[in-house]
């Protein structure tokens, strides 16, 4: 048993169990989220919801391939990680949307690497047999995205400008759900902005931030760690800012923008503006989890404006 299996014995009596380590293995509350940005691609595309066929298969396809991207970061950082909570990063840190019940369970010695191998192998075999049915140009974007992860994971202790990859990486996945229900055209690119600038601006500069301390001590390199944390703040902020301008942009009714900039206040703006006052990770930690959400919300204007406009 490693160290971290060993902390979390004294925290946790007997540990999460299998499924539940599978679970955060696969960061499960924020891969579900993570389900609505190719939703909101197939949406946006057909300014309606997609067929019941697409949905048959698309939405397992997305979960699988949400649940195997979180839990490929996981299998290519379980070294670092797991010197990471050796440091004192926490198993369980409290109001984390990232975790439900331990951080990094492979690096903390609670899921086996054979599991954890099978799982993320599960996992993209489903989602390469769902993407491919739809359309083998969202398997590309599929592809791509995993692809992205690897160097991204690659450039761990190389440069901070591997957050750019992170933002790359979602967006793929919006553009993923795009084609596997309509051609490309101009407008998608507003999609892939949106989502690449919200995972910059809004979750991982920020996520960074919450943990400078133990990045710091293992020699991951981020905004906060080279930068600092107002500088992080500061980046964060402005990225956000270009995410709010993107929403705009989106291609759907106008009641629909309004309601999802709006939304965008609650998640992405008033935190900003609170990190900008105290650039500490505690307070990163509050605008990761209000930014989190913001896809779905966004998802959820396009909608209302949708049935809207159709009644």
């Amino acid at each position: 048993m490693t160290a971290g299996a060993h902390r979390l014995a004294a925290t946790t009596p007997t540990g999460p169990g299998l499924p539940a380590a599978i679970f955060d293995f696969s960061r499960g509350k924020q891969a579900l989220l993570t389900v609505a940005q190719p939703a909101l691609g197939a949406v946006l595309a057909l300014a309606s919801l997609p067929s019941w066929r697409v949905i048959a298969i698309g939405l397992p396809a997305a979960c699988a391939a949400s649940f195997a991207l979180y839990a490929l970061n996981d299998l290519l950082d379980r070294k670092v990680d797991a010197r990471s909570l050796s440091v004192g990063k926490s198993l369980a840190p409290a109001h984390d949307v990232d975790t439900a019940f331990v951080r990094h369970p492979l690096a903390s010695g609670v899921l086996s690497l054979r599991v954890s191998v099978a799982w993320v192998a599960g996992l993209i075999v489903v989602a390469v047999v769902g993407t491919a049915l739809l359309n083998p140009l969202s398997l590309l974007f599929f592809a791509a995205a995993v692809a992205t992860q690897v160097v991204y994971c690659a450039l761990r202790s190389v440069t901070y400008w591997k957050t750019v990859l992170s933002g790359v990486m979602v967006g793929f996945g919006g553009l993923a759900g795009w084609v596997a229900v309509a051609p490309l055209r101009w407008s998608t690119l507003s999609v892939f902005v949106f989502l690449a600038c919200w995972e910059i601006g809004g979750r991982n500069i920020v996520n960074d931030l919450s943990d400078l301390e133990s990045d710091a001590r293992v020699g991951i390199r981020t905004v906060a760690s080279v930068r600092g944390e107002a500088a992080a703040a500061r980046a964060a902020t402005a990225v956000a800012a270009a995410c709010l301008a993107s929403t705009a942009l989106l291609p759907m009714p106008l009641t629909s923008v309004v309601l999802a900039l709006a939304f965008g206040v609650w998640s992405l703006a008033w935190p900003a503006v609170n990190l900008l006052r105290r650039p500490t990770p505690a307070q990163a930690a509050s605008y990761f989890n209000h930014g989190s959400p913001y896809p779905d919300l966004v998802l959820i204007a396009a909608l209302v404006g949708l049935a809207l406009s159709g009644s």
